[in-house]
């Protein structure tokens, strides 16, 4: 059975202070690298790696004009998009103090994901709040889709609608560490995508002042096509604006 998979973009016209990421947990100090993306009838996440600088997924920055990024309450124009997958937004002025650059590195083992997107599928759920949630790569080792690790039936804590450039991280207690930037969900049942498996593009040589980004995704980057695809067999990413406003 063919399964249901879709990028994470949320199609929304404003947002609304809500929960975010299936079976998550209100996001703790990952908070202060992390931000909304938005643009006309578009919601994604990003990470902050310069003052001036935020990643998120490519599909997310495919056309930047008109994008913004929300930090703390203050929206700034997005300037320039360089980088492929994942996309570097260069921003109009420097973000508000309260948010910092974060480490770039690898690892394995147990990650943390955050995003702005919806807590459930649905093609009228709110979004706006950061969730966070802990994954394990699918198997247990290496750069793999990410999953619950305690997933009981056919939904767990995973990636939704609206978390697309959102954080792939570890923390050892005292620092977090970037590893990758989140770009769509999977799941087996072909009604859903969301709920199972959460897909990422791996970053390194990311930090302020430099262009240079290893990507690796962890499955074939079929985004543009699967969202054209998703359009088409379910309704899941048929958003109606009216509801972010």
């Amino acid at each position: 059975m063919r399964a249901a998979i879709i990028a994470l973009l949320l199609i929304a016209a404003g947002a609304s202070e809500a929960q975010a990421v299936i079976r998550g947990q209100a996001a703790g100090g990952i908070s202060r690298y992390v931000v909304r993306v938005t643009g006309p009838n578009l919601l994604c996440t990003g990470v902050v790696v310069g003052p001036q600088e935020v990643l998120t997924a490519a599909h997310c920055a495919e056309s930047y004009r008109n994008l913004s990024v929300v930090a703390g309450g203050h929206r700034i124009a997005v300037t320039g998009v360089s980088g492929g997958a994942p996309a570097r937004l260069t921003l109009a002025r420097p973000l508000p103090s309260g948010f910092q650059p974060i480490a770039v590195g690898g690892g394995s083992g147990e990650f943390i994901i955050a995003g702005y997107g919806v807590s459930y599928e649905s093609p009228r759920a709110p979004s706006a709040g950061l969730r966070q949630a802990r994954l394990v790569p699918e198997g247990g080792f290496g750069y793999g889709p990410l999953v619950d690790p305690h997933r009981k039936g056919s939904i767990g804590a995973s990636a939704c609608m609206g978390d697309s450039g959102g954080p792939v991280v570890q923390f050892d207690g005292s620092r977090y560490t970037l590893v990758g930037i989140i770009d769509r969900a999977s799941h087996p049942s072909p009604t859903r995508a969301c709920g199972h498996l959460t897909h990422f593009v791996s970053v390194g040589g990311v930090g302020s002042g430099t262009s240079r980004v290893a990507a690796a995704s962890s499955a074939p980057r079929r985004t543009a096509s699967v969202k054209r695809q998703r359009q088409k067999t379910a309704p899941v990413d048929n958003f109606d604006p009216r509801d972010y406003r």
